[in-house]
């Protein structure tokens, strides 16, 4: 009988103990939905304060500097209806992304093995960061009178203006990488292929998405800019025909598609992109507020 009767409390325990573990994982649900809309409220508040900023501009300036916001916003929606934003932004798109690719083939490598060894350090880093050093601008020029006006000029453009920016933040996270746990690795006896994929590159990550992001922000810069030296196409053309015409609703247009794509780009597939990886990844919070 006392068996029975313990049994039955131990039931009950861990019956209550499951109904516990219910609410509370109900709890940190709701919790978290909450922060969620809450941080979507910030985003969505910011943007309205800026576009209220414009408006409230548009009290001091004439229109031809500063148009309506809703004017603006019309530009915007011709541009989308009438299909030029998916012809010229799909040119822009197509450079930054070429460029962008052949820029983090070379720089994954060239920081990793900068990070790792000394001697390759030494002899690379001058060049790197004389790179950096190097304003975007003159790389454009020095790309399109070596190469013309073609694809060609505009995709070295932006690989050699963004590769050293990636190359250093990539050299500085190898150098950050956790020797115990790359000792620990060869202490186990495991593959050089093993070290890269389960050591090595879980720990650049941050260093990995982090060079993405700017690498990206720099990439559109340059690409426009060399659009806006005699392109036939892409927004930076789109933005110096808007100039030649003194439009600003036609400048201010193009450059909110853009900034559009880019939001997209930046908080659709790079952050898609970082939930992915990192979710290994214990959220240390606890100082934020």
């Amino acid at each position: 009988m006392a068996a029975k009767e313990k049994t039955l409390a131990l039931g009950a325990d861990a019956a209550a103990l499951a109904a516990e573990t219910a609410i509370a994982a109900g709890r940190a649900g709701r919790r978290k939905e909450r922060g969620a809309a809450w941080i979507f409220l910030l985003r969505g508040g910011s943007i309205v304060a800026m576009i209220a900023v414009w408006w409230l501009l548009t009290f001091f300036f004439p229109p031809s500097l500063i148009p309506l916001p809703s004017a603006t916003f019309s530009e915007v929606i011709s541009i989308v209806s009438s299909g030029q934003l998916f012809a010229e932004m799909g040119a822009t798109l197509r450079r930054v992304g070429v460029g962008f690719g052949i820029a983090m083939i070379v720089a994954i490598p060239l920081g990793i093995l900068m990070g790792t060894m000394k001697n390759l350090e030494s002899f690379f880093e001058p060049p790197v960061i004389l790179g950096l050093t190097m304003p975007g601008l003159v790389w454009a020029v020095m790309a399109i009178m070596f190469f013309g006006l073609s694809e060609t000029s505009a995709y070295v453009a932006v690989a050699v203006s963004i590769m050293p920016m990636l190359a250093i933040s990539l050299w500085q996270g190898t150098k950050s990488i956790d020797k115990d746990l790359i000792d620990m690795s060869t202490a186990f006896h495991a593959s050089p292929w093993s070290k890269i994929v389960d050591v090595i590159l879980p720990q650049l990550i941050s260093h990995i998405l982090a060079a993405i992001r700017y690498g990206l922000g720099l990439a559109w810069k340059v690409v426009v800019v060399v659009e806006m030296f005699g392109f036939s196409n892409g927004v930076g053309y789109q933005v110096v025909r808007g100039f030649n015409v003194f439009s600003m609703k036609q400048v201010l247009a193009w450059a909110i598609t853009f900034l559009i794509v880019m939001i997209v780009v930046e908080f659709g597939a790079i952050g898609w992109l970082e939930a992915k990886v990192t979710r290994w990844r214990p959220r240390m919070e606890a100082w934020r507020r």
